[in-house]
């Protein structure tokens, strides 16, 4: 694997929060800023590892500058739910505000763009969505979904995904945050209002703010800028593409690739990872590089 420059910033949220995000500066030419982000329960060494191919080493050898944050609450960016760390996703969402600072500062006349995978989707779906004017030129969302019985057609799924609710949040209630490290789940643990948070959109079936009372689902329609929605015929639960194509309907720009189905780009009809090895399996190593050249074609440093 080809060595790639890294260098760690930290930046203030919001409320102070202490953020950090890993910089590897492109390979070749500039070709724009990527933020990429990761899902719940683990933190950024889904994107980026030394020791193996990962999706941010793919973009930043394809010329990209690659931010990667450890989200709030993850990995460097602590305090962690196991130590008292508490937030929400409305905290993660105005996080995205902050990292887009960052590209700009880094790269003033740079296009930035989006790659989010499972949680850093949704949250760059509903910062865009509350923030239509963001300069942002394009988004990629890798296997996301917000639950709802509306949009699950089969009743075992929606079957399972009620009673994986009612027993994680019933957990994070005892607990005082979902403990995903001790059950095997994940990486890190997620604070008990983010979980709430979560818990309240599948039952529900609406994608809105429980503070502050926001519907991120009407925003979807607002999202100005082209956006790529990678799922999977072998993510059978969390990002299902029966669940979560309906999901990202409403966006007008929306791309979307069903990888591991006759309709998906030919490189990719044969791949089928499930939830996690879209950004963790290195035989993805085909989408990532996909994912790339969809990026260059519609980002140009002026």
């Amino acid at each position: 694997m080809q060595a790639l420059r890294q260098r760690e910033h930290f930046i203030a949220a919001d409320d102070g929060w202490r953020l950090s995000v890993l910089e590897v500066e492109p390979a070749t030419a500039l070709r724009g800023v990527v933020i990429v982000g990761h899902a719940m329960m683990v933190d950024r060494r889904t994107i980026l590892r030394d020791d193996r191919p990962s999706l941010g080493a793919e973009l930043a050898t394809a010329g990209f500058r690659v931010l990667v944050p450890d989200l709030r609450g993850h990995g460097c960016s602590g305090p962690r739910a196991e130590v008292g760390g508490v937030w929400d996703f409305d905290a993660i969402v105005d996080d995205v505000g902050r990292y887009l600072d960052l590209a700009r500062a880094l790269d003033p006349r740079a296009p930035i763009a989006l790659v989010g995978h499972s949680l850093a989707g949704l949250a760059g779906l509903a910062w865009i969505g509350r923030n239509p004017d963001a300069p942002v030129a394009a988004q990629v969302c890798l296997a996301c979904d917000v639950w709802s019985d509306d949009r699950e057609p089969s009743r075992a799924r929606r079957l399972a995904k009620r009673a994986l609710i009612r027993s994680t949040t019933s957990i994070a209630e005892r607990y005082g945050r979902l403990p995903a490290r001790r059950f095997g789940a994940g990486s890190n643990d997620e604070a008990l209002p983010y979980w709430l948070d979560y818990a309240s959109w599948a039952r529900s079936g609406r994608w809105r703010s429980r503070t502050r009372g926001i519907d991120d689902g009407e925003g979807l329609a607002a999202i100005p800028c082209p956006t790529l929605h990678v799922v999977s015929a072998g993510d059978r639960l969390y990002g299902r593409p029966a669940s979560a194509l309906r999901f990202s309907a409403p966006i007008r720009r929306r791309e979307a690739w069903y990888i591991g189905h006759p309709s998906a780009p030919p490189d990719l009809r044969m791949l089928r990872p499930d939830h996690m090895g879209m950004v963790t399996d290195p035989t993805m190593a085909p989408l990532w590089s996909a994912i790339g050249d969809w990026l260059g074609d519609r980002l140009r440093v002026r």
